[in-house]
């Protein structure tokens, strides 16, 4: 065992300071690993995900993410299962780019915003650009729905889709509101 000395001055000595900061390192590494351990998305991901976004995503995105407030108690008919991951997983989408930013809002105490929005069960969360129009998207974006979360995320960005001519002069016939839900089951 080093034996730690003490300056003059009162400080460490210089053998010391440079302990501490091999032992600092150390423990950032070994935080990083188990950061890496404890991701949804591995790092060749991430990394992938990165130079997408910034060959892609042009404006801003706001996501809102509105799920329950975590707690030990466990409220029959209230609880949801896929809240935290769901959490954790826009957590790291959100970190892979400057352009896109997380709200996390609480399902019952935000409830009227929530309301304005359609949120109606949890997880739920909104993609929002400058453009007119939102991706209103429930449960977790896992599996192959999460290539859909990424090719949402820079429609919204760039205030468009990858649509068809013909499909859009469709579209634009449509007179009335509709309201499209898609549902989708993990496998």
């Amino acid at each position: 065992m080093k034996k730690i000395t003490r300056s003059a001055g009162g400080g460490l000595s210089a053998e010391s300071r440079c302990m501490s900061v091999e032992h600092d390192t150390r423990q950032k590494e070994k935080e990083k690993e188990r950061e890496e351990l404890m991701a949804i998305i591995s790092p060749e991901d991430r990394q992938t995900l990165q130079t997408l976004f910034a060959q892609e995503l042009q404006d801003d995105v706001n996501i809102t993410y509105f799920t329950q407030r975590e707690s030990v108690l466990i409220v029959p008919g209230q609880e949801c299962s896929s809240c935290k991951e769901t959490r954790e997983l826009l957590e790291e989408v959100a970190q892979t780019s400057d352009k896109l930013h997380l709200t996390v809002k609480d399902f019952v105490r935000d409830e009227q915003e929530a309301q304005n929005l359609g949120v109606t069960r949890i997880p739920a969360f909104i993609l929002q650009g400058h453009a007119r129009g939102a991706v209103r998207y429930f449960g977790i974006p896992a599996g192959y729905e999460f290539s859909t979360l990424v090719e949402d995320l820079i429609d919204v960005s760039k205030g468009t889709t990858r649509l068809n001519e013909k499909t859009r002069e469709t579209l634009a016939t449509v007179d009335q509101d509709l309201h499209i839900q898609v549902f989708v089951t993990p496998t």
